[in-house]
């Protein structure tokens, strides 16, 4: 995991000034912080798949803000990972000012299934697979909030066949905050990668996301390039 990592959380509202920001990649595990009481300020949930060949691949949710913060939560199958050695586990990451973390969880299946991600104005986030929460990690992020469907391979000759279906995402509290503005925006393809809506709408909508690496210069890999298929999709905030 490199600069690649932070570029991919924050695209593609903030990517270019990624760039130039300071990372740091130790892993970490979940921590021991209680869920809040009362509702989260976003909930965002979505039934994950990640399969496909070769060396690597994986599928997302994430939300971020326009000040360098970010949280994802998916499966991430990696050969080039120590910890995973190319098995499916459960992987959360997290961007907090320009500087990147992130913690492997339990095994995972490939196969479908049901995930989310709840944060609390006092900078708790919760993560849950089938409908269980299985940890909480500290997270820090600043309304407006933008939420990602993605997926990503590893390198060249790599195939992913991730999907991201049955999207349902809350947020907001205040008048003119409340909800998601506009349509997904499923333009932001990285070599040869590309997500496809393929249910239409906004609560409710899926994705697939696919496609086979390349592209890639001699050594390069998702640590070191942008290689996923993207589509994303605003909180609402006074009328836009």
């Amino acid at each position: 995991m490199a600069n690649n990592r932070l570029r991919r959380l924050m695209l593609p509202l903030i990517g270019a000034l990624a760039l130039g920001i300071a990372v740091t990649i130790p892993a970490a595990p979940a921590s021991a912080l209680s869920v809040p009481s009362g509702t989260p300020y976003m909930t965002y949930t979505a039934n994950i798949s990640a399969k496909g060949t070769g060396t690597g691949y994986s599928s997302y949710i994430n939300v971020h803000d326009a000040h360098n913060n970010a949280f994802s939560f998916g499966i991430q199958s990696d050969s080039g990972s120590p910890q995973s050695k190319g098995k499916p586990r459960y992987i959360w990451e997290r961007v907090q000012n320009g500087k990147f973390t992130y913690g492997y969880l339990n095994a995972a299946t490939n196969n479908l299934t049901p995930v989310g991600l709840r944060w609390w104005k006092n900078d708790v986030a919760a993560i849950s697979v089938n409908h269980k929460t299985i940890g909480t990690v500290n997270v820090h992020l600043e309304p407006r909030l933008f939420f990602n469907a993605e997926a990503n391979a590893r390198l060249n000759g790599d195939t992913v066949h991730s999907t991201v279906q049955n999207v349902r995402i809350d947020v907001g509290t205040a008048t003119g905050r409340i909800g998601l503005n506009g349509s997904w925006n499923n333009s932001f393809s990285f070599h040869g990668l590309k997500a496809t809506q393929t249910k239409a709408g906004v609560q409710g909508a899926s994705f697939s996301i696919d496609g086979r690496v390349s592209g890639l210069a001699s050594g390069h890999n998702w640590d070191t390039d942008q290689v996923s298929g993207i589509a994303m999709i605003a909180q609402k905030w006074n009328g836009r």
